[in-house]
Order: structure tokens, then C-alpha cells, then sequence
């Protein structure tokens, strides 16, 4: 196929970073779904028609095809989804089980080597001196801080004001 799948007016939101969601978005693509139709014949009640085509998106859209475990919803595990997904497109799930363990192998133990972390604390500051940041040092702070290259990087720091009352 020589067009792209973001030509499509069934597939243009998804962007495959792995070959297997290339071939399931063609299969789509092929039978003319809508993200609404697949969800729906997987069986995803009514009220979670979103979140369900959310993660069709997300799984279509993530380079482990969602194994990683980094969507998840109380109807379907990662591996239940794709196979749920297979079988509502019409496609062999058989000869892709090696595929779908070659990417759970990975997973396992070729971590990826750029964590990010993040520290939420609740902080009392008391100050001797009254002009620190204007004088209001019991404001609401958050502080991000990251973690690059076993040092300490301080990102930014957001300062949030409580809106001020009208009485």
C-alpha cells in the first residue's frame, strides 16, 4: 500500500511507531472503521465509548502496542485487548504471538534508560525576614525537580497565588 494511513478518514489520528499497528491500521483502513465501530464489536459498553477509543488510539500509537501496561481500563488486560482486537478485525492472531513476545521480552529487559520521577511534598516555610517572594511565603509552592545523569536538575518551580477572595 502505497499511501500513507493518516490519509485515511478512518485512521488519520493514528501514528504506528511499531510494524504489527501498521498492519492492524491497514486492516481498518481496509474494512472502513470507525474507532467507534471496532471499540463497540469488542464489546466495550455504551457509556465508555471514549476512553475505550482513547486506548484503541494509545495502543495503535505506542510503540510496544500497549503491553507496556501504560493504558489500562477494568475490561481488557494489554494482552486480552490485542487479542480482542484481532479477532474483531478478522486477523490470524497465531503467527503474531511471536511478534507480541519478541516486545513483551523487550519490556522485561532492555529497560528504558531515561527515567523520569516526580516528587510531590507538602512543605511549611518560615521565614525571619518579611520580604521573601513579597511577603507571601505560606503561598501555595510546587516544586518539580528531575533527575538527569545521577544529578539533581532543578526544572522549574511553579509559584500558584490563591485567587483573592471578593468580600
Amino acid at each position: 500500500m502505497s499511501h500513507s494511513s493518516s490519509q485515511s478518514k478512518y485512521t488519520r489520528r493514528y501514528h504506528p511507531q511499531h510494524s504489527l499497528a501498521q498492519y492492524i491500521i491497514t486492516q481498518i483502513d481496509t474494512q472502513q472503521l470507525r474507532a467507534q465501530d471496532v471499540i463497540k464489536a469488542m464489546g466495550y459498553p455504551l457509556g465508555h465509548t471514549i476512553p475505550a477509543c482513547e486506548r484503541l488510539r494509545h495502543v495503535l500509537c505506542n510503540r510496544y502496542l500497549g503491553l507496556d501496561g501504560s493504558y489500562m481500563d477494568k475490561y481488557f488486560t494489554p494482552d486480552a485487548f490485542l487479542a480482542k482486537l484481532f479477532a474483531v478485525l478478522e486477523l490470524p492472531y497465531e503467527p503474531f504471538v511471536e511478534d507480541i513476545a519478541q516486545i513483551k521480552y523487550q519490556l522485561a529487559h532492555y529497560p528504558d534508560f531515561s527515567p523520569k520521577y516526580r516528587l510531590r511534598a507538602e512543605v511549611d516555610f518560615e521565614f525571619d525576614s518579611a520580604n521573601w517572594i513579597s511577603g507571601d511565603a505560606d503561598e501555595s509552592h510546587q516544586l518539580i525537580v528531575e533527575q538527569k545523569h545521577e544529578a539533581f536538575d532543578f526544572d522549574r518551580v511553579a509559584y500558584e497565588r490563591p485567587k483573592a477572595s471578593n468580600a
